[in-house]
């Protein structure tokens, strides 16, 4: 199956979760999340990198990561069509991209939304490639997350995309790199 058609069928199955699901299943990422910054917890001291969800897309329940984990996350900012990170003053405002007041920051791992990702760490992303330009060329932990429902068997890669060291579903943390669950 092609790039289009996954992702077509992909974000069918993302629209057609009820809210009421999104809701219990966000609560159960952000624990699996949680459990990740257990096991590795050097990186409760970096700054790290969220995003602010588009419709139908998956995103840990912030306020329940910060009351269990001290994390310092930027948010994507839109500078001349090209996607960087920054760190919000107060709470994040905007939808997609950060809205101002912020400065810039260089995060040192990153949550990375998808649309679909397979187990080798590939993700399939909305086709901006904002993510994968983003990456290109920098050294950054990348934690894919989904819904279980978006692990595929092998999502169709290209010399440019990005793959995930960790993949986190609201069922388990997946490590890419040694190939199992903890």
């Amino acid at each position: 199956m092609n790039k289009e058609s996954l992702r077509a069928e992909l974000l069918l199955r993302l629209t057609s979760l009820p809210n009421d699901s999104i809701q219990s299943l966000s609560f159960s990422l952000t624990n699996q999340l949680i459990k990740l910054f257990h096991f590795i917890p050097e990186l409760q001291g970096q700054v790290g990198a969220g995003y602010l969800p588009l419709k139908a897309e998956i995103a840990p329940v912030y306020q329940e990561l910060f009351r269990a984990i001290p994390l310092s996350l930027a948010y994507p900012v839109l500078v001349q069509g090209q996607m960087h990170f920054a760190l919000p003053q107060g709470m994040p405002k905007g939808s997609t991209w950060l809205e101002p007041p912020y400065h810039m920051v260089d995060p040192e791992w990153l949550l990375v939304p998808g649309v679909g990702f397979d187990k080798n760490g590939a993700r399939l992303g909305r086709g901006k490639a904002f993510y994968d330009r983003y990456l290109e060329g920098k050294d950054v932990l990348k934690i894919g997350l989904a819904w279980s429902e978006q692990i595929v068997d092998k999502i169709p890669v290209e010399a440019h995309d990005s793959h995930m060291d960790y993949i986190i579903t609201e069922e388990f943390c997946w490590d890419v790199n040694q190939q199992k669950r903890f």
